[in-house]
């Protein structure tokens, strides 16, 4: 990963995940309605395990990676380009393949609505950090 910003990457990773704290906090209800489940069948489910934290994060930085490593091949490197960029992709790759991905297991498009909105807003502001991220901070 020669070249890349990895305290870009990871201020992006750690920025993803504090907004998908807060985006499905304030979307809990409509969240455990698509899923068809309640709050207390899911914290049976996942006890007290914290691997679906582990495993957003761990996704985070793989996405915020990516993202560094392709941003600077689009063209000109800011936060605006780099916001562009992060949103395009999602729209283009991550939207489509979850609704691909919902329609075959029949889940309700308020469900992809809200997990395709994330992952929109998500690598939209990983993508206006990365992009905007001054090289002298290079680690």
């Amino acid at each position: 990963m020669q070249g890349v910003n990895h305290l870009s990457v990871w201020v992006a990773g750690i920025a993803q995940f504090a907004l998908g704290a807060a985006w499905y906090t304030a979307f809990s209800q409509q969240w455990l309605a698509g899923i068809g489940r309640t709050e207390e069948q899911l914290r049976a489910a996942q006890g007290s395990i914290p691997l679906p934290y582990v495993i957003a994060f761990a996704a985070a930085l793989i996405v915020a990676y990516a993202l560094a490593q392709i941003i600077p091949r689009l063209g000109k490197r800011s936060a605006a380009s780099g916001a562009k960029s992060g949103l395009g992709l999602a729209l283009v790759f991550i939207a489509p393949t979850l609704a691909m991905n919902y329609g075959f297991e029949a889940r309700p498009a308020s469900l992809w609505l809200l997990n395709a909105g994330y992952m929109s807003v998500g690598m939209t502001v990983m993508g206006t950090i990365i992009g905007g991220w001054k090289q002298k901070f290079n680690i």
